[in-house]
């Protein structure tokens, strides 16, 4: 199971399935078909009393209930399954077809089938490997079935470049509701840690210098995902856009130009880059939403994808200053996350950018610049990267103690955004970018 189509299906489970989980509808009949625990699974996403999860595969292994005589025949009545899943088999299917005939066969009228398989990827035979799968390949097999395809889309992430469709037995409408906000799971009521793990540092608060940051830069457009409570949407001075499933505003007076979109970053990008939504073009983005890599990879990701290569990004909490506060699983009330990790990650898999960190309190920023929206690294990188990266692990003694890190008021970080902001009024093409960013990092601080 890889991250991005666990995370395709995630999308599949709260477009269709959320709200009625609030609702007594009854019992749900969920029907994995090779579904068997490979690294992970669909099952922890229907973890509702009201599913009935069953899985088939075949052979026997983690989480299979039922093996199949048959490849191509589920031993369950017409319309008897409520909802049908199916993800990475496709592919491993000689006659695949015939499967997905089967599969509309036990779907009940009302019910759904959420198919992904790969658009690309290399050969892993599992036993054999035999397809790949374009939008097009759906729309044949709703023809082929007598079904209806109600939704399709392809999820760039590679290797595998995940094709994700909804199925229906009957005609049905695409959802023309938002999906409903999902709150972080991280509580905050946990109780505090010892002196040493609640502890926090830096040379100035992040405020200031994101308010340094506005003044020197003059963003003509600001993104900010993770909003909560407005302390840093308040500093903007210019058209704003804010993105948080539930921030927590009170009685803060944002400007007039300010809007904020109650969704999960995820979903507002998937708006805007897979559905066509319009989103303005940002010259210095804040990304201070979940605190897991994995989150900060993909809002890095799709940022850049609107940005253009005058764009500052800003990454918030990459320096922990103990390393439970570094825990995927939050158990401090100071919290990073594994936030810290992206730098790394940015290192390895994009030299080409520029990477500032800065000692602020209380736990630091990271500034990119250097973006370049049609580099596809990350994208076609993004499930081995989050499989490298994304393992529970201590931040190393380098992150811990802030070394190699600018102090707030290094004249080098003034060079690099009047560096950006002169390369925007230009319109200057990202080579120009460059050799302006690597101007600003070579002069000595204190020069």
């Amino acid at each position: 199971m890889h991250a991005s189509s666990f995370e395709n299906m995630a999308r599949c489970h709260a477009r269709y399935l959320a709200a009625d989980e609030e609702r007594d509808q009854g019992d749900r009949i969920v029907l994995d078909v090779g579904g068997a625990d490979v690294n992970g699974g669909y099952r922890p996403l229907f973890s509702h009393p009201r599913y009935r999860y069953l899985t088939v595969d075949l052979a026997p292994g983690e989480g299979v209930d039922i093996v199949l005589d048959d490849p191509y025949r589920l031993p369950l009545e017409d319309a008897s399954v409520d909802i049908v899943l199916s993800g990475q088999m496709l592919e491993h299917c000689e006659f695949f077809w015939l499967s997905f005939a089967e599969m509309m066969r036990v779907l009940k009228p009302g019910g759904l089938l959420f198919l992904i398989a790969p658009s690309a990827g290399p050969i892993h035979q599992y036993p054999v490997d035999c397809y790949r799968f374009y939008p097009d390949a759906y729309r044949a097999l709703a023809k082929y079935a007598g079904c209806h395809l109600v939704e399709v889309w392809l999820d760039e992430r590679g290797p595998w470049r995940d094709l994700v469709g909804v199925f229906a037995r009957e005609p049905r409408a695409v959802p023309t509701e938002r999906i409903r906000p999902r709150l972080s799971p991280a509580p905050v009521d946990v109780p505090p840690g010892t002196l040493q793990e609640e502890a926090t540092a830096g040379r100035a608060p992040y405020l200031d210098v994101l308010q340094a940051i506005h003044a020197e830069l003059q963003p003509r457009q600001y993104l900010e995902i993770g909003v909560r409570r407005g302390a840093s949407l308040a500093l903007a001075r210019c058209p704003a856009t804010g993105v948080d499933p539930a921030p927590e505003l009170g009685q803060r007076e944002l400007p007039g130009s300010t809007r904020v979109v109650e969704l999960a970053s995820d979903d507002y990008f998937h708006e805007v880059l897979v559905e066509g939504a319009d989103a303005p073009q940002p010259d210095l983005a804040f990304i201070d939403g979940m605190h897991l890599f994995e989150f900060a990879l993909r809002d890095f990701m799709h940022i850049e994808r609107l940005a253009h290569p005058g764009t500052l990004v800003v990454i918030d909490d990459v320096f922990p200053s103990h390393a439970a506060q570094a825990s995927r699983t939050r158990r401090t009330r100071v919290w990073t996350g594994d936030v810290w990790k992206l730098a790394e990650c940015l290192a390895l898999a994009r030299p080409d950018l520029f990477l500032v960190p800065i000692d602020t309190h209380p736990t630091g920023l990271l500034l990119i610049a250097g973006l370049n929206p049609a580099n596809r690294v990350l994208w076609d990188r993004y499930n081995p990267l989050v499989r490298q990266f994304a393992a529970d692990r201590d931040p190393p003694a380098h992150v811990l103690a802030r070394r190699d890190v600018l102090a707030p008021d290094d004249p080098r970080i003034a060079a690099v955004l009047s560096a950006l902001r002169e390369s925007r009024g230009e319109s200057a093409s990202r080579a120009t970018v460059v050799a302006r960013l690597r101007a600003a990092l070579a002069a000595r601080a204190g020069a």
